[in-house]
């Protein structure tokens, strides 16, 4: 087994955990600077911006789990697939599926091609969740 590619892959899924944690300080470090995320329906963001977005958009979550239910590793890529488990306080459930194809610079992840029910995403957290400023 390669052991660049296993590490790779946990450093993957490390990032994806900690963002969904709401642990955005420690996520950010295994992002490269110049990281982009493509994300399904809304094209290509900043890594800064997907943070600003999530932490604006899930601040209020009490409830913040993810679950890993498969990884694909190749290369410098890797794929995650995640299933999230999510709350407000007032109860309203967020529970997306998630795929993630994830490209690394070195040992930084450079690249996110984010894969979600983007209309679900609407559904809980409103229409304009994309045209959050920061």
């Amino acid at each position: 087994m390669d052991q660049n590619v296993e590490k790779l892959r946990a450093i993957a899924c490390e990032a994806m955990i900690a963002l969904a944690e709401g642990r955005f300080d420690e996520a950010d470090l295994l992002f490269h600077a110049d990281a982009e995320w493509w994300i399904i329906g809304q094209g290509t963001l900043s890594h800064a911006r997907v943070r600003a977005l999530a932490e604006q958009t899930e601040g209020e979550l009490v409830k913040r789990e993810l679950k890993i239910t498969g990884t694909i590793a190749e290369g410098n890529k890797v794929a995650v697939e995640a299933r999230g488990a999510m709350a407000f306080a007032d109860g309203t459930a967020y529970e997306n599926t998630y795929h993630h194809a994830i490209t690394f610079m070195g040992e930084q992840i450079i690249s996110v091609r984010e894969y979600f029910d983007t209309h679900y995403v609407r559904q809980v957290f409103g229409g304009d969740t994309y045209e959050i400023t920061p």
